[in-house]
């Protein structure tokens, strides 16, 4: 696998739940990003070496690298819906590590994914609930 083959994988998984792409390449809670109600943004990290035994060897398979991944997804607030932004969120977010972890697909066949960490922020004065989710994706790094 390849950091870009990683990056459109992760992208086509979370492009299965009910939410939208967003377009945007700072995300959804850069103060000049587009938002939009129940959208995702995906954008990578880093690379570092994967915490397995062997992981500097060179394979036939490649060396083991794990990528780490920024997922937000961001949701509408509105002060007369009371806790429906947050109780849709939840359930969004639910879906998403469902895609993420989803067996038999290019992410876990070809990889092995996680989520490490889940934070939210309320960004544009409160009008918006986004979640940003750590996802860690460990794959031979093809060599050839």
């Amino acid at each position: 696998m390849t950091p870009q083959a990683a990056l459109t994988a992760l992208v086509a998984r979370l492009n299965t739940t009910d939410m939208v792409e967003a377009r945007s390449p700072l995300g959804v809670k850069r103060a000049s990003a587009q938002r939009a109600t129940r959208a995702f943004s995906v954008r990578p990290l880093g690379l570092s070496p994967a915490a397995s035994p062997g992981r500097r060897a060179v394979r036939t398979d490649g060396i083991r690298i794990k990528q780490k991944f920024s997922v937000e997804l961001c949701h509408s607030v509105k002060p007369s819906a009371g806790q429906a932004a947050p109780v849709t969120a939840l359930a969004d977010l639910h879906a998403a590590i469902k895609a993420i972890v989803a067996t038999g697909t290019t992410l876990t066949t070809d990889a092995d994914p996680d989520v490490e960490s889940v934070s939210a922020t309320y960004p544009g004065g409160g009008a918006y609930y986004v979640q940003t989710l750590t996802v860690g994706v460990e794959y031979p790094l093809a060599l050839v």
